[in-house]
């Protein structure tokens, strides 16, 4: 499900002049190559053995992303990752390609939720969950929780309804996970008393081969001899 401009995605949201792409209704346009299951023959591969839509796992710091209906990529996190934002088919999407001390392992999706639409968070994991697993398969672990609004609620005396969505597979080498955690304040309306960030879906495929970060070592000082302080 497309969402309206008055969304927003975890950290920023999409560019209102981002490009969309309206060649398929599927979110995730192209499954194949939207999820780096294709193998191209002309470029670089784009399976997951060799990485995401063709930038390979493992490439170091520095080297740029290209994805088609995104923003310029911008680095994040004490420029250990770079963010993009943009289009995947129809759904406005942060991406985040982060990086260790062994290069590119990770990348993150964060979906655009429009803060006050519970039924439309579930909605759309159920899309992309079917989407990934007809490209995947099954998924090999779910977890599914949800929390209705108690008692009665106004203005004043707010409630919440509550959904914890969770999908995993496993493309060895690389991991996927699906991942909903909705809150919408009950009852729904502009005026939320915690904001609008409290729901964020996020799609992240890793490479644990990758997950490597180098060890500070620190050289402890010997502690002073009593003699030597006084």
């Amino acid at each position: 499900m497309a969402q309206d401009e008055g969304t927003s995605a975890t950290g920023t949201s999409a560019p209102p002049d981002a490009a969309v792409d309206t060649t398929s209704n599927d979110s995730l346009a192209w499954a194949s190559d939207s999820l780096g299951a294709a193998v191209d023959t002309i470029g670089p591969p784009m399976d997951l053995d060799y990485g995401y839509k063709g930038f390979m796992w493992g490439t170091p710091l520095g080297a740029i992303p290209n994805l088609q209906y995104m923003s310029e990529p911008v680095f994040i996190r004490d420029s250990t990752a770079l963010q993009l934002s943009g289009y995947l088919g129809q759904e406005a999407v942060v991406i985040e390609y982060v990086f260790s001390d062994s290069g590119f392992w990770k990348v993150e999706i964060h979906y655009a939720l429009d803060p006050s639409d519970y039924e439309s968070h579930l909605e759309l994991f159920t899309q992309i969950e079917r989407s990934l697993s007809e490209v995947y398969g099954f998924p090999q672990t779910t977890d599914r929780i949800e929390s209705g609004a108690m008692g009665v609620h106004d203005v004043v005396n707010i409630g919440f309804e509550r959904a914890f969505y969770f999908s995993s597979w496993n493309v060895s080498p690389v991991k996927i996970s699906l991942l909903l955690n909705s809150i919408v304040q009950v009852p729904r309306n502009d005026l939320n008393v915690f904001g609008d960030d409290m729901s964020i879906m996020n799609l992240v495929y890793y490479n644990p081969d990758y997950m490597i970060m180098a060890e500070e070592i620190i050289v402890e000082e010997p502690t002073p001899s009593i003699f030597d302080i006084y």
